[in-house]
């Protein structure tokens, strides 16, 4: 750069002069990205990296900020360098590339391919690098690319060679970390290029929090390299402290059982690791334990414990902190990492410096909101909780999936209730632990109802051995640092006998006042939010106010559900505070991974392994005093007989099932059906919970005619899921895709989300809770939170097509509605269908009604 070269600004200061140049920004972000790799060095060697390449890499970034369509965003600049007249002459903001994420990506490959290194690698990496705020500009062209209008080489009334100022700064920054070359393994499908590019995300968004790297220039102040290494301490990006030499009852309390044991003695290493097990025989603290044994041994920095919905993480959150307080007291807690989380906290703080002018809806404006607002930074934290989607969007390339790679590389990562998730989300967990395997984690699999098809899915791998069909239960499977070890069996607990009874719906409620009135708890579990309002509101007329009531879905704003789960968690938890004559009405949000003790279940029907599941509530802990003297579990009867539904055609058979049919296949329902009503003299867990899965879902050539028919239609219908699985999980056809991207899961009942108020309207409005929102126009994070805990999601087919304005739109992205609720509950809501009415109550939650 020559003396009468202007100094090339990279963030703005409060009043919009320009402020730390690009090279001062680039080598601050490098030294984060620097420090963060040296926290991790059995992944740099097994990554075949070193940190001073990796904090090289990342420091180029932003090298595409050095061109007249970025420089010209700060009229500050273009004044002080007497510029602003050549800019409009030149057409600067309408004849140069404005994304200074193209032109790094072209740049950035000019460079490193002078530098010596293969153009395949020069491709791939300029490719994520460029691609550093959350989309690929353009898929890797070893040929190079040449982004549209980014700019001749030189203004000749500027006297400005943009191109050679851009290799100068390059060049600076590469002699700066003594970087010396690129090195293969950064190319393809490797892991690596995807780590490579979520830590250069991150490094960028510390490298841009005012609170360490100030934009004004001078008042930094020090050495960058011991700013960032100060700044990942005080956030908290370090790996955590472990207390070494705990035994596992210290842990946990109690002595290991001989499931924990093989767990123990197996998982030592980083690896896939699939653990079945009964309900309630402590998978989760075998999991836990071994997961100590890898932090300890430095083979892990950290823990993410993935689970199926936001009830079972919020849940499973409160039991990870208790394992942190053990074996990392000086870690604060836990992470809780799903859509909601961030609801629930209140030390969301980062301050993001300015890239030239914020106006509402730029991708600039919106970076520290997502930053705090999003499970983004939660992921990076050592320890997390939260559903499995947050790792999932690592494997559909929605925008910023790399991050989440990063996020979890080298972490121990749980994966629990892993049967529960339909093809589509099957096949993408499937992925996950592939991409997670090649990112150095350890990876254990946990599940009571797994099939050995299932399992063979998960273990797929050209160098694993499939396990033979009738395995011995518990057990555990997988393989070691890519190698496949024996299946181990474990001792099964003490078999426990459940009855087994079909009953009328009349006949169940009677049993279930019956047995609350003794003193039980009895648990309801129905398929729809809409059978359990009803069967809440019948059981409320029927008992008179005699016994306790309860009623758990998701269709309730987040303030009023959370009170309902911690309520009735602790009332049927194991310590059972509050325990009395009660019944709680729930979907399946009490299903799994739930600490719940019912002395009587009543539910509809489900596929065998959710009836398996939903068992796994009932007699949970030894207790004394049950009013009743065996474990029951009451199925509703079907309106029509086994034999009748054998005679009728597909679709009547459909119709009859009822909305159970549009939950779960119906075919599924119809063998479960079938071998359920076998089980006339109860059945025994554990021993026959691998038969009874495997009879409901093994290949049957006597079925009628109408259910191989329903088969088929559901043997399309998941090849059809899993396909989709497959297109959605191809990462480098979806990087460069600017739309959403595809989803974790299948939403094949689409909602839009609908804002509860008692008032409404500009400046102070009330929320359905209590809270006040200011409505002014301008972002405020207290009112994003309260506006998003009073929020329920509600079936779109009930609207008329929703108009592109959004009354709320700086708080949510996506279309939404806007209700006011009178005092008797009902809702009005501009845009419903003809026929539709919406009713909302503390107790019932939102109650769709529909004329006929």
């Amino acid at each position: 750069m020559s003396d009468s070269t202007p100094s090339f600004w990279a963030k703005t200061t409060f009043d919009g002069s320009p402020g730390i140049s690009v090279f001062e920004h680039m080598v601050s972000v490098g030294c984060v990205a620097r420090c963060l790799a040296e926290n991790v060095p059995f992944l740099l060697r097994r990554f075949h990296l070193c940190a001073a390449e990796v904090g090289a890499l990342a420091a180029l970034h932003d090298l595409g900020k050095i061109t007249p369509g970025f420089q010209r965003k700060c009229e500050a600049w273009l004044l002080a360098n007497d510029l602003a007249c050549i800019a409009r002459k030149g057409c600067w903001e309408t004849e140069t590339e404005p994304d200074h994420g193209k032109a790094s990506h072209a740049a950035i490959q000019d460079f490193l391919v002078g530098q010596g290194n293969t153009r395949s690698v020069a491709s791939h990496v300029a490719a994520v690098l460029g691609g550093h705020h959350g989309r690929l500009k353009f898929l890797p062209n070893s040929r190079g690319i040449r982004p549209p209008l980014i700019g001749p080489l030189s203004e000749p009334h500027s006297g400005i060679n943009w191109k050679a100022e851009r290799a100068d700064t390059a060049a600076k920054v590469w002699n700066y970390f003594q970087a010396t070359h690129v090195p293969e393994s950064l190319v393809g499908q490797s892991a690596a290029i995807w780590w490579l590019a979520g830590l250069t995300t991150v490094a960028d968004w510390i490298g841009s929090d005012e609170r360490y790297f100030c934009a004004q220039p001078g008042l930094t102040g020090g050495d960058p390299a011991a700013i960032a290494a100060h700044c990942l301490k005080d956030i908290g990006l370090v790996p955590p402290a472990v207390v070494r030499g705990l035994r596992f009852e210290q842990i946990f309390g109690f002595t290991a059982n001989d499931m924990q044991k093989v767990a123990l003695d197996i998982i030592k290493a980083p690896g896939v690791y699939v653990l079945e097990a009964p309900m309630g025989m402590g998978k989760t603290e075998a999991a836990l334990g071994a997961a100590y044994h890898l932090l300890e041994s430095g083979r892990a920095n950290g823990l993410y414990f993935a689970l199926p919905s936001q009830a079972t993480s919020n849940r499973m959150h409160l039991r990870l902190n208790e394992f942190i307080e053990k074996i990392a007291p000086q870690e604060a807690s836990s992470r809780l990492i799903h859509g909601n989380s961030w609801l629930m906290r209140d030390d969301l703080d980062y301050q993001p410096t300015a890239s030239g002018p914020q106006r509402l809806g730029e991708e600039g404006a919106t970076t520290g909101r997502d930053w705090f607002m999003s499970a983004k930074r939660a992921m990076l934290a050592p320890f997390g909780v939260g559903t499995v989607d947050q790792a999932l969007l690592g494997v559909v390339a929605v925008k910023h999936f790399f991050v989440r790679h990063f996020a979890l590389a080298g972490k121990v990562v749980i994966i629990d209730e892993v049967h529960s998730y339909d093809v589509y989300t099957g096949v993408l967990v499937d992925i996950l632990v592939k991409i997670l395997e090649r990112l150095g984690c350890t990876v254990i699999i946990l599940s009571a109802t797994l099939t050995d098809k299932r399992r063979t899915q998960i273990l797929a791998d050209s160098e694993t051995v499939t396990t033979p069909a009738a395995q011995p239960y518990p057990l555990l499977t997988g393989r070691t640092e890519q190698t496949p070890f024996s299946p181990v069996a474990a001792t099964p607990p003490a078999p426990k006998k459940i009855m087994v009874e079909f009953a009328k719906p009349d006949k169940a409620l009677n049993q279930a006042i019956a047995n609350a009135k003794l003193g039980g708890a009895v648990l309801w579990v129905c398929n729809t939010v809409g059978a359990a309002q009803r069967q809440f509101c019948q059981l409320q007329r029927q008992e008179n106010g005699h016994i306790k009531l309860g009623l758990l879905h998701s269709r309730m704003i987040f303030s009023h559900r959370e009170k309902r789960e911690e309520e009735w968690m602790l009332r049927l938890g194991k310590e059972g505070k509050g325990r009395c004559g009660s019944i709680l009405v729930s979907t399946q949000v009490v299903e799994q991974s739930v600490d719940l003790d019912a002395d009587l279940l009543i539910t509809e029907l489900a596929p065998t392994d959710m009836l398996l599941q939903r068992i796994g509530r009932l007699w949970r802990h030894e207790r004394q005093g049950r009013p009743v003297k065996l474990p029951k579990i009451c199925i509703i009867e079907e309106e029509k007989t086994l034999e009748a539904l054998r005679q009728m055609p597909p679709k009547v058979i459909v119709s009859t099932l009822g909305g159970k049919a549009h939950v779960y296949a119906p075919y599924v329902l119809l063998r479960t059906l079938e071998e359920w009503k076998k089980q006339t003299d109860g059945i025994s867990i554990p021993s026959q919970i691998r038969e009874l899965i495997e009879h409901t879902y093994c290949y049957r050539d006597d079925a009628p005619d109408s259910w191989q028919k329903l088969e088929n239609e559901w043997f399309g219908t998941d090849s059809a899921k899993h396909m989709k699985a497959q297109m959605s999980a191809n990462i480098w056809l979806q990087a460069t895709d600017d739309k959403k991207g595809p989803q974790t899961r299948l939403n094949e009942l689409p909602t839009t989300s609908l804002i509860l108020f008692t008032e409404y309207s500009t400046g102070h409005s009330l929320c359905v809770d209590g809270s006040t929102a200011q409505l002014n126009g301008d972002f405020n994070f207290e009112t994003a939170r309260m506006l998003h805990r009073n929020l329920v999601k509600t079936p779109l087919h009930h609207f008329e097509p929703l108009p592109d304005k959004r009354p709320l739109g700086e708080y949510f992205y996506e279309a939404h509605v806007v209700g006011i609720v009178s005092a008797d509950g009902r809702v009005q809501v501009s845009g419903l269908k003809y026929g539709i009415s919406l009713l909302y109550t503390e107790e019932l939650g939102l109650v769709v009604n529909k004329s006929r």
